[in-house]
């Protein structure tokens, strides 16, 4: 038989007074799991913002060594100097945008 049938472990008790309980436990700050404190609910947390960054990074230094990587394997060269010529370039692109990017110390 392809398809079993799932059956929950858990019981699951939904009723509205043990909802709204549940609301009310939640505006505590230290009850909150991953709580920004101090910053408001428009700004993103600094972890989503230095991991976006990071990820800007490694996106641009995986593409550009891929295209050095292609243009030396199109071009049959025996030393990768396109490789090498990219991926640094990419590299210090990248850390020019992160250092550009980061607010200035007061």
């Amino acid at each position: 038989m392809p398809f079993t049938k799932f059956e929950a472990t858990l019981p699951i008790n939904s009723t509205k007074t043990q909802m709204k309980e549940d609301k009310n436990g939640w505006k505590n700050q230290e009850n909150k799991p991953f709580s920004s404190k101090g910053t408001s609910r428009n700004t993103p947390s600094n972890f989503i913002r230095y991991s976006g960054m990071a990820m800007q990074m490694l996106g641009t230094i995986l593409i550009f060594t891929y295209a050095g990587y292609k243009l030396d394997h199109w071009r049959m060269n025996k030393t990768p100097v396109w490789t090498l010529i990219l991926s640094l370039t990419s590299i210090a692109a990248s850390l020019y945008l992160l250092i550009r990017s980061m607010p200035k110390a007061k």
